[in-house]
């Protein structure tokens, strides 16, 4: 699923901005600006019982503009809050209720943070029943 949200995100920069570079993972050399760098901080794991999990994620979207101004990052992060109000992956639509930014040494920090509840496949074997034995009563 995390790599499938992470995908999702991806997918929907690559869309809207074709000319900005998309990096996984850190790079030491050779970065090119205007770009983005992904990472999917996964929180918390609970169990609402034995068929539903609830989970926590923020994805932590970070952009270094070319100009590297506050100005730059601020109207980047009008952009992608305009743009991250629903994710779409593994044929489930979110909605990204909570949106944050900030930026630390010229570099712009946009936070999702999602909490989604899953449904679980029950996955226990059970035993047919094999015999039922009924008596009318008159």
């Amino acid at each position: 699923m995390m790599t499938a949200l992470r995908n999702a995100i991806i997918s929907k920069l690559k869309t809207v901005f074709p000319d900005h570079k998309i990096y996984g993972e850190k790079v030491e050399q050779g970065l090119k600006k205007p770009c983005f760098f992904i990472t999917v901080l996964p929180g918390d794991f609970i169990d609402l019982g034995k068929s539903m999990q609830q989970r926590e994620i923020t994805i932590d979207i970070q952009y270094l503009s070319k100009e590297e101004t506050n100005a730059k990052n601020i109207e980047m992060a009008d952009l992608l809050n305009d743009l991250f109000q629903k994710i779409t992956f593994d044929g489930l639509t979110v909605n990204v209720i909570e949106r944050r930014f900030e930026i630390v040494d010229d570099i712009l920090h946009f936070f999702l943070d999602l909490d989604i509840i899953l449904m679980l496949k029950d996955t226990e074997q059970y035993d047919l029943m094999q015999e039922i034995i009924h008596k009318e009563v008159l």
